[in-house]
């Protein structure tokens, strides 16, 4: 017993010691007692009913991780008190390079699943979106204070990224009771890609001559992009009149971007207080066919002659603004900047996960889970420790702590109701975002760096058993089983 308690002690020291970067999604309502979802993102922990069914509103989550924009930084006031919006204040406060915002969303479509003795079988098909967009703090300062801001030895780093994914699965779960401790899980899948964009961090350098405020710009943008739509547009304007005149069975393909993944892990339980598990989630491929692409690397590219043409110019305020902008997006994005490319591959953002878990009766089980997201080669960490308990025998609850570099310390919460064999849920890692519910929409979006939740409606077939009542049929299991080799 003592060194059950030491591995979790050290477990939970180790992981806390982590510098998060990755956002948290919900991973918290996998620990509602009565919920079938426990083995979501680890197939190996075993699911405590004998069947489960759930169809489009039975798992949706949605989460927004925004780096740099808060909503005191978009405000301030004026000479009258008002309060009004602070460009300036709201540039000065980004980050010189890394600001980023990543949204999330998936939604169960279909989720089937069944026990055969000490199998638990799972079919289900899931459409998920990841979208993360980086940008540099001069690529608002541009939009925010012109050109002139950037004299001479001064250039813009007008500097974007793009990575975003959307596609639908379809996956096969297979978990086998090995003995009363050990559980194991395989979660193959087969992908379908609906739409991918990817623009890579172009450093592109836009320069304004100190005499002339003429422009040019250093570019370097590679971009490319795939989906089912089947279309000839070699041009972003023309985007909008793919629709015209064009058979709607002859605008999509459905076979042409495909991929591979798969979800494995175990669980061990100690006894009916402690248990440990490990998994993998999300390991996988999608391969892209008929991609559009884009690459433009040229230096010293003349994209406006001037701003201003002579000096009544600026005391008219004839500033030709509009006109610099729009030249500027169209050197560097370039509106003929669609050709045909050749396939490739993203990868999915895969996840490594660890938890263990102490529970003392079914009302308090105290959870610390470790994560480790791979992201843009980099394994970026995060650390939750969460309380769950069942209430009332119908009533589930979760507290959780998060811990994260960019979104500081959020507290999350969940609710569960059981009743028979409906279960209905809403869980988020940051309460505090409850608070702005009725707030304007800009407030909402900003007022915290992450905000998240995730809800829906399940049906389970067979009774609910504690984790106390899941050891002792092991052991009965096993038990039978020596007899019948006797």
């Amino acid at each position: 017993m003592k060194k059950i308690y030491r591995f979790l002690i050290v477990a939970a020291l180790v992981c806390s010691s982590f510098l998060a970067k990755a956002q948290n999604d919900g991973i918290t309502f996998t620990l509602l007692p009565q919920l079938p979802y426990a083995n979501y993102f680890n197939p190996g922990i075993r699911v405590p009913y004998n069947g489960m069914f759930g169809i489009g509103v039975s798992n949706i989550n949605l989460s927004i991780f925004n780096s740099s924009v808060k909503y005191n930084n978009i405000f301030g006031t004026n000479s009258s008190g008002e309060e009004v919006i602070d460009a300036a204040k709201l540039v000065n406060s980004l980050q010189e390079q890394d600001n980023f915002v990543n949204t999330n969303f998936s939604m169960e479509i279909f989720n089937i699943g069944f026990r055969v003795k000490k199998l638990f079988f799972n079919i289900d098909w899931r459409t998920k979106l990841n979208a993360e967009f980086q940008y540099s703090k001069d690529f608002v300062g541009l939009f925010v204070f012109g050109n002139g801001h950037y004299l001479g030895d001064n250039p813009c780093d007008f500097n974007v990224s793009l990575d975003a994914t959307m596609y639908a699965e379809i996956g096969i779960g297979i978990q086998y009771d090995v003995n009363k401790h050990l559980t194991v899980g395989i979660h193959p899948k087969v992908i379908g890609g609906i739409a991918n964009a990817v623009i890579k961090n172009d450093k592109t350098r836009i320069y304004t001559d100190e005499d002339t405020y003429a422009l040019t710009a250093d570019l370097n943008l590679d971009m490319k992009a795939a989906s089912v739509l089947k279309s000839d547009v070699k041009r972003i304007g023309e985007l909008y009149n793919v629709f015209e005149g064009t058979n709607i069975r002859d605008m999509f393909s459905f076979t042409e971007n495909y991929g591979y993944g798969i979800d494995f892990g175990a669980s061990y339980v100690f006894n009916k207080h402690f248990g440990l598990a490990a998994g993998v989630y999300d390991l996988g491929v999608i391969n892209w066919r008929d991609s559009k692409v884009k690459h433009n690397e040229t230096t010293g590219l003349e994209i406006n002659d001037a701003l201003f043409h002579n000096m009544n110019d600026i005391a008219d305020f004839k500033l030709d603004y509009s006109t610099m902008m729009k030249s500027v997006i169209d050197a560097v994005w370039d509106n003929d900047s669609l050709y045909k490319g050749d396939d490739y591959k993203t990868y999915l953002k895969t996840r490594i996960m660890f938890q263990g878990y102490a529970e003392l009766f079914p009302a308090l089980r105290i959870t610390a889970i470790a994560q480790a997201y791979y992201v843009k080669g980099q394994m970026r960490p995060a650390f939750t420790i969460a309380y769950s308990g069942s209430l009332l025998r119908f009533i589930n609850l979760s507290l959780s702590y998060t811990n994260s570099k960019y979104a500081g310390s959020t507290i999350g919460a969940g609710i569960g109701i059981h009743l028979g064999p409906l279960n209905v849920y809403a869980v988020t890692d940051n309460i505090m975002i409850a608070s702005k519910m009725s707030a304007p929409t800009v407030e909402l979006a900003t007022a915290y760096n992450a905000a998240n939740i995730r809800l829906g409606v399940v049906l389970t077939i067979g009774k609910f058993h504690t984790a106390k009542k899941i050891f002792s049929d092991l052991e009965e299991d096993d038990r039978v089983d020596d007899d019948d080799d006797q």
